[in-house]
């Protein structure tokens, strides 16, 4: 990785842990999926006015990215976050198991490498889920905490079909992403959710910045930034600087939401590193002249 590309890394965990974490009191507000489509309506249309170029990604590709890293695992994620029994730092914790499915996924759709190094980290890592989890002090919630798995590899499919499907630059992926998820959100919002006019009509002014700040950050900027460094790098590159989003998310819950850090959380968390970093090689990238 050159230098250039070490610094475009570090971007996506600072806006996802942010993003992610500032994300709760806006979805205990709005329903997840018609949450998720003003997040995606507002960047489609900002895209619409910014990004001209045609788009090169199929039609049914388009369709099939957005389905699994947009639609089912926004909803997911979400439904799971929003749940009183699951707080945004163990959310932020037990995400992290995205990163070994992606590595697994890269290996079998990608064809990609992967040794025994690899499974023995992705055994760690979930095992520290797992603590995460089940330790008494403050455990989150089994239905959350499942949702959140689930939703964590279905992102992780969404980004090795965007590497493998996707015709475009990383802008031109975040617009195609766009456009391929706001249909599928809103039917599945019509079909499934209840009460989005009157969450819109009740917010509050702490609920609409929670809102915008989700939408500009923990969606529009983080993704620009990583599907822009997607098409640069593999995953088992890209990946290992997303390990930074649980320090981030940490932190963020506890300067502006107040979360307490528990000792599951401290204990699952340093096992869940521990073992995404034996995944992703305990090694520092190697820098090439930019």
């Amino acid at each position: 990785m050159t230098r250039r590309q070490i610094l475009l890394a570090l971007l996506p965990p600072l806006f996802f842990g942010t993003g992610f974490t500032i994300a709760k009191p806006a979805v205990t507000h709005f329903p997840p999926l018609f949450m998720m489509l003003m997040v995606y309506g507002g960047i489609a249309v900002v895209l619409s006015l910014t990004h001209r170029d045609k788009l090169k990604t199929p039609f049914l590709s388009i369709i099939a990215i957005a389905a699994f890293a947009v639609t089912i695992q926004g909803a997911l994620l979400f439904w799971g976050l929003r749940n009183q029994a699951m707080p945004a730092t163990a959310a932020n914790l037990i995400l992290q198991i995205q990163i070994p499915f992606a590595v697994l996924l890269d290996w079998l759709i990608m064809k990609e490498r992967l040794d025994g190094r690899k499974l023995l980290g992705t055994a760690i890592a979930i095992l520290g889920v797992g603590l995460v989890i089940g330790l008494p002090e403050q455990a989150p919630g089994l239905v959350p905490s499942v949702m959140i798995i689930v939703s964590a590899f279905c992102w992780a499919l969404g980004q090795v079909l965007a590497r493998k499907l996707g015709k475009d630059s990383g802008v031109g992926l975040l617009k195609a992403n766009a456009f391929g998820s706001v249909p599928q959100l809103a039917l599945a919002t019509l079909a499934i959710e209840q009460g989005q006019w009157q969450s819109l009509v009740t917010a509050d002014a702490m609920q609409w910045a929670a809102l915008a700040f989700v939408g500009i950050v923990g969606f529009y900027l983080a993704y620009m930034c990583w599907f822009t460094l997607l098409k640069q790098c593999r995953l088992d590159e890209a990946g290992p600087f997303l390990l930074l989003m649980p320090a981030v998310g940490i932190v963020t819950a506890a300067l502006v939401l107040g979360e307490s850090v528990s000792l599951a959380q401290l204990a699952g968390g340093a096992v869940i590193l521990f073992g995404l970093a034996i995944v992703s090689g305990l090694s520092l990238p190697r820098v090439r002249p930019a």
